[in-house]
């Protein structure tokens, strides 16, 4: 999830779309479906959307100063 941009907390259908987009790019690399989803934890959906919230938080603490809330 390297190539995530942090821009906002995710909802279910940003996640499903970025979700049906990581499948498409797997097929072009040779990579099921059902490969993609076992690695992703059984919930490609769940793993993206959670993923991105990460990726958020890391962007949030990296720009914040420490000890501003």
């Amino acid at each position: 999830m390297e190539n995530v941009k942090a821009t906002m907390h995710g909802d279910k259908d940003t996640a499903e779309h970025l979700a049906q987009d990581c499948v498409w790019e797997a097929r072009t690399r040779g990579i099921t479906k059902a490969n993609l989803i076992e690695a992703a934890g059984r919930d490609l959906d769940a793993y993206i959307l959670a993923e991105s919230n990460r990726a958020v938080d890391r962007d949030v603490e990296i720009r914040v100063p420490q000890g501003v809330s």
